[in-house]
């Protein structure tokens, strides 16, 4: 008799990994250049050109169109192109955090859809959601949203705050582009949001267990 194996569930490490990739390497190219005395304008160019290295590389390995990383190819193409006009390290930053912009209307549509509709969460977490219990144990937990006012509440709840501690990031950002020293703007740009990101993902396990959201 032929049995059919469990829906893998995506192991939380494989999930972080890719954003400790994404937002560490930059940061250690760019001291690393730095410290081998190389001017801000290179190695803020240079540290720039990691996430196409990434996203290629995960591209060859997967064979598959993922958006999210044309997007960001996009982005690094323009900025790239704006930086080889400018000439000037300061502008560099500024158009990164203004490119964080993109992370800020993504923080504002979570903000919106907790008074307007089903919260975003639901429709980013999908994909999540089916790998782990497949499309009947999907089916099961999307229901609840009809039937169970908590279950409603509580999705509201985590929704707001992903959204506001995107926003949150965009104020950082842009405040410390405009604001701080070069080489600390730089690690600043890197890590505020895998800082932000790290206590509020360790708030979204605790509530989503206390709270029954989980499928």
């Amino acid at each position: 008799m032929t049995t059919t194996a469990p829906p893998r569930t995506p192991n939380r490490m494989s999930l972080l990994l890719p954003l400790l990739i994404d937002f560490g390497l930059p940061l250690v190219v760019f001291y690393g250049l730095r410290a081998a005395g190389v001017d801000q304008w290179w190695s803020l160019l240079l540290s720039g050109v990691v996430p196409v290295v990434m996203v290629i590389v995960r591209f060859a390995r997967s064979r598959t169109v993922d958006f999210l990383a044309i997007f960001v190819l996009s982005v690094v193409a323009l900025s790239l192109g704006v930086s080889a006009m400018t000439g000037d390290a300061r502008t560099m930053l500024i158009r990164d955090a203004w490119g964080g912009l993109f992370g800020g209307l993504i923080a504002v549509w979570l903000l919106a859809s907790v008074f307007v509709g089903r919260p975003a969460t639901m429709y980013l977490i999908r994909a999540f959601v089916l790998a782990k219990v497949g499309p009947t144990g999907f089916a099961a937990w999307e229901s609840k949203w009809d039937t169970d006012r908590a279950f409603r509440h509580g999705l509201r709840v985590i929704t707001f705050v992903w959204g506001v501690v995107g926003l949150l990031n965009v104020i950082v950002t842009l405040g410390a582009a405009y604001l701080l020293p070069i080489d600390l703007a730089t690690a600043v740009l890197n890590v505020s949001w895998p800082i932000l990101v790290a206590p509020t993902f360790v708030f979204h396990l605790y509530y989503t267990k206390k709270r029954d959201l989980r499928a």
